[in-house]
């Protein structure tokens, strides 16, 4: 199995914080990486685990699905509460999704952060995803420049076609979680942009409202699209990540 240039995981010794980067579907850790670096440069601890069947090949990810997946997420998770005390999950995307599972999962985490996760039914694709005469394959909504990001001179490492099988397994999870939004107590930092153009920004107040922390916020990104690690308002991001990350730190 060969690595993508630049796709693989990475990680940063820090203090007695620290935070777990999951990236998305079809992404890689190289799409966090300027939170990473922020987020390290401050002090923390930072891990950022590749999700298998990523970084690779689309068909090694057609190979995986949200067990996997989660599973990469728990080891990296178990790893960097052995070396710190005060742990908090960021996830953008389908790793959004992730991070609210683990959340619901691990409510000892400090608090999580969740960046343009898709939990709402993804209506228009149910049709393709569904149809038995579905192609193995389709060309990702963001291999057109300027969907993933309003800054077009920025970009992630990530797959330009979406496999379906892969997808509908990841919408299963999706569901779970939705079903499940009302077991997470953690507090919890929402971050949407208002131009995403891949997972409608209505998911934003729906976990919202259905969340069952107390302590929980969303922050709209006026001017960002989807991938907000990367986008316009990526310093925002970081700053806002960060206070969150050490107004709930016990360090």
């Amino acid at each position: 199995m060969t690595i993508l240039p630049g796709a693989g995981a990475y990680w940063f010794e820090g203090n007695d914080v620290g935070c777990l980067l999951v990236h998305g579907f079809t992404g890689t850790p190289q799409n966090v990486r300027p939170l990473a670096d922020y987020l390290a440069r401050r002090g923390l601890a930072v891990s950022a685990p590749r999700m298998p069947g990523h970084g690779t090949t689309v068909a090694d990810l057609d190979r995986t699905g949200p067990e996997d997946w989660l599973g990469a997420a728990e080891q990296a998770l178990s790893e960097l509460q052995e070396r710190c005390s005060t742990v908090f999950v960021a996830g953008i995307s389908m790793g959004g999704t992730i991070t609210l599972e683990l959340a619901r999962r691990h409510p000892e985490l400090a608090g999580i952060v969740v960046m343009a996760a898709p939990v709402q039914a993804l209506e228009a694709l149910e049709p393709l995803v569904k149809d038995p005469n579905r192609p193995a394959t389709v060309p990702a909504p963001w291999s057109a420049v300027g969907v993933l990001t309003e800054d077009v001179g920025v970009g992630g490492i990530a797959y330009l076609e979406m496999p379906l099988g892969a997808l509908e397994r990841g919408m299963g999870l999706m569901s779970e979680v939705r079903q499940g939004l009302s077991e997470i107590t953690v507090p919890t930092l929402l971050i949407y942009g208002d131009g995403d153009q891949i997972v409608d920004k209505a998911n934003g107040p729906f976990v919202l409202d259905n969340i069952g922390s107390g302590d929980k916020r969303l922050l709209a990104l006026p001017d960002s699209s989807h991938e907000v690690t990367l986008d316009v308002d990526r310093e925002r991001v970081m700053i806002e990540v960060f206070d969150f990350i050490r107004a709930r730190s016990k360090a």
